[in-house]
């Protein structure tokens, strides 16, 4: 008796003891449980339409999806009167039979909730459509884990989603967010891509395939006779519960289903003769509906998330969004990419992106993230997101900071010559070289710009001081810190923001920020943000004129030839600069047009450098392919608009020279470029006035390097033609300048 008395009190203790953990365990979980605020963002009138700048062009709308990670999705949500009764019916017979007696708490469901996911091989695990609901949204973090907490967390919350929503509401949230595939959420996705209807029109055939797959929906769609053999098992179930008639069973059996990617052959019975798969896949598509722009849709997403919140931008009955994007502008951006994949310009494997702004404006009129793609999930919008160096397209910005700072001219005389600089606080030398590793000895700052020359722009740099470029550049919204590389476009940015620094250029010197919606409202018409971009002045009026014009001469100036002469719009007035990084890993084209300025970016998104043909044989080079791409983008962008031939007005304080682009001097036939009043030029018979400074070891008597002592240095003023008379004979060509003496001509 004692014994059995013990044995009870031990049985009785583990079962105290198993009840204790299993109410901590409980209690904990239970404070640990997500909100089901989520699911309410699944508001069927809370679809945003989003129109162009006109604010009448519907480009688009935006539905929502439960979890962002999952904005990349095909899931457009449906109301319960949009799916067909038999549809509904099919998958409450496979999934659970008994959603309309049970409340999310009956014992028997339970159990078998946990059976199934620890016990069983079926995989179903969620056991009712209630948990299912609570796995695919709220869980759906957790959803592959296969644990006590989870499944106790997801009957938790059941039981309180069965206390909130009606038991159509909740069958409504489970159509709309199982997952049937590929990247196929809901039955309005699974109805279009298996069988390429509206989910109204599903059959009870159709209904009962779509329900089949949901367990392992990518496995089960390639296994089609074991789908007819559990279609077979389902119907005479729902026969012996009376949910259907023995006649409507038949003719759903003898219905010819055959989903997308398959042929089927059937005999008269119903019974399969032969079922083969075509090699046709999922056909998905992209949550964002847009017939203009995947990107675009995207990027205006994103932006209302951030700036709203989820549940805000679809549980309030819809946002009305108003972009800056132009219609024919986005079509045009959109053909030049499509066209350049399709008639191989770009380099092989290289991706490509092509914005527009307005630099009066800061409006975004069209962004082209990428090659048109058929990939599911292809979100990545380079306009917006691809970090990559602007390499020489950059160099304007250094030379409007020496012009504005340095008081240089676009006559102002540089020498190109193998030069290592010695930069203030760094261990490190800098010797930068050109890209054909040639120099041309002395020339104008325009002529260095046209040929894109580095060892000159490095130069203007050191005269107008890194951080002074560093800080017009950070004003005109780069991230940038001062070192020698930034001259030669040595950081990362993003093709609308480099788009966006060169514009103010283009607007008197202002940069705005760029932006792409510009109002948004509600439901009830109540305005919700409406655009008001900051702007700053950056560069005095004539500072932007003149490196716009140096930027025109990049396109116009011949004799030689500039290298962004391809870029010049039949009829319009045209600025621009190339771009060249370090091992030929991003090209670029920056083009300036009045009420247009576009940047066309051309790299491979691992970064690695490009192959030296595209292959159709063409040379990749940053004064080809960006080039065309652009051509092709601004002609159509601008198509039907007035050509502004004389370009953009011309501030006070400017005056036309004609110069010569390799003296510098006043020359009658030379080049026409802008100056500030007053500026004077030497005339041909005063070149020999002219002077460079350069750094001279007194010991010597000849050019210093950089171990000549600073008591020992001298910078002296000499004529170009005498430069070679002070280069040691030991080491002809071996000039090296020091920070104060950067081989500026006077």
């Amino acid at each position: 008796m004692k014994v059995l008395q013990g044995i009870v009190l031990v049985v009785l203790a583990a079962l105290l003891s198993v009840s204790a953990f299993v109410a901590a365990a409980a209690l904990k979980w239970s404070s640990e449980l997500p909100s089901l605020d989520g699911l309410y963002a699944l508001e069927f009138s809370a679809t945003n339409e989003v129109f162009a700048r006109d604010g009448t062009t519907q480009i688009g709308v935006l539905v929502p999806t439960v979890g962002e990670d999952q904005a990349s999705t095909d899931r457009t949500p449906v109301s319960l009167d949009e799916v067909s009764a038999a549809a509904l019916q099919a998958i409450v017979a496979y999934e659970d039979d008994q959603f309309f007696e049970h409340y999310g708490f009956d014992l028997p469901a339970i159990a078998r909730a946990f059976y199934e996911e620890f016990l069983s091989d079926s995989g179903r695990g969620g056991s009712t459509i209630t948990t299912q609901v609570i796995k695919n949204t709220v869980l759906a973090d957790i959803a592959d884990e296969r644990s006590i907490e989870r499944k106790a967390k997801e009957v938790l919350l059941a039981i309180e989603l069965e206390r909130r929503l009606t038991k159509p509401e909740i069958l409504q949230t489970y159509v709309n967010v199982v997952f049937w595939g590929g990247n196929v959420y809901g039955i309005r996705a699974a109805a279009q891509t298996y069988f390429g209807k509206d989910p109204s029109e599903l059959n009870l055939s159709e209904g009962l395939y779509l329900a089949r797959l949901i367990p392992f929906p990518n496995s089960l769609h390639d296994d089609f006779e074991g789908t007819r053999a559990s279609m077979r098992t389902v119907l005479d179930k729902m026969v012996r519960q009376g949910t259907i008639s023995s006649a409507t069973a038949e003719r759903t059996w003898r219905y010819p289903l055959e989903p997308r990617g398959w042929s089927v052959e059937y005999a008269a019975d119903g019974s399969l003769e032969s079922a083969t798969r075509t090699g046709e896949g999922i056909v998905v598509r992209s949550s964002v509906s847009s017939e203009l722009s995947k990107d675009v849709m995207a990027a205006v997403r994103t932006w209302l998330i951030d700036r709203f919140g989820v549940a805000r931008v679809f549980g309030s009955g819809g946002l009305r969004v108003t972009t800056t994007i132009d219609v024919q502008a986005q079509r045009a951006a959109d053909a030049a990419v499509r066209t350049a994949a399709e008639q191989d310009t770009l380099p092989a494997g290289a991706q490509v992106a092509v914005t527009g702004i307005d630099p009066a404006t800061g409006e975004v009129l069209a962004m082209a993230g990428g090659r048109p793609s058929d990939a599911a999930g292809e979100t990545f919008n380079r306009v917006l997101q691809a970090q990559r160096q602007p390499g020489s397209s950059f160099k304007p910005i250094v030379y409007a900071t020496a012009i504005e700072r340095g008081g240089f001219t676009q006559a102002q005389l540089l020498i190109d010559e193998e030069t290592t600089f010695d930069p203030p606080g760094s261990r490190d030398d800098y010797t930068p070289e050109n890209h054909d590793e040639e120099y041309i000895g002395v020339r104008t700052i325009r002529e260095h710009l046209n040929l894109s020359r580095n060892i000159p722009a490095v130069k203007a740099l050191e005269a107008a001081t890194p951080e002074a470029v560093a800080q017009y550049a950070t004003e005109l919204g780069y991230d940038v810190s001062p070192f020698y590389a930034l001259a030669l476009g040595g950081f990362e940015t993003t093709p609308l923001q480099h788009a966006s620094a060169i514009a103010a250029f283009a607007n008197a010197g202002e940069r705005i920020e760029p932006h792409f919606v510009s109002r948004v409202e509600d439901a009830a018409g109540n305005v919700l943000y409406e655009a008001v971009p900051r702007r700053t002045q950056v560069w005095d009026r004539r500072t932007a004129y003149i490196v716009l014009d140096m930027m025109h001469g990049n396109v116009i100036d011949r004799n030689p030839t500039a290298f962004s002469w391809r870029g010049q719009l039949e009829g319009r007035w045209t600025a621009g600069k190339t771009g060249t990084t370090n091992d030929d890993r991003d090209i670029w084209f920056v083009g300036v047009t009045p009420g247009l300025v576009g940047a066309v970016w051309i790299g491979n998104d691992g970064g690695g450098g490009l192959p030296e043909a595209t292959p159709t044989g063409d040379r990749v080079s940053s004064s080809r392919q960006p080039i065309y791409v652009w051509k092709d983008f601004a002609e159509a962008a601008l198509r039907g608009t007035p050509a502004d031939a004389d370009g953009f007005p011309v501030p006070e304080g400017i005056e036309f020279l004609e110069f010569d682009r390799s003296t510098g001097a006043l020359a009658p036939e030379g080049t026409r470029g802008a100056f500030r009043e007053g500026t004077e030029l030497p005339n041909e018979a005063r070149l020999g006035a002219i002077t460079v400074q350069i750094p001279v070891d007194t010991r010597t008597g000849m050019r210093a390097d950089s171990t000549t002592p600073a008591q020992f240095l001298e910078v002296i003023e000499v004529p170009p033609a005498q430069i070679e008379d002070y280069l040691p004979p030991s080491e002809p060509g071996d000039a090296a300048a020091s920070p104060s003496a950067t081989g500026a001509v006077r």
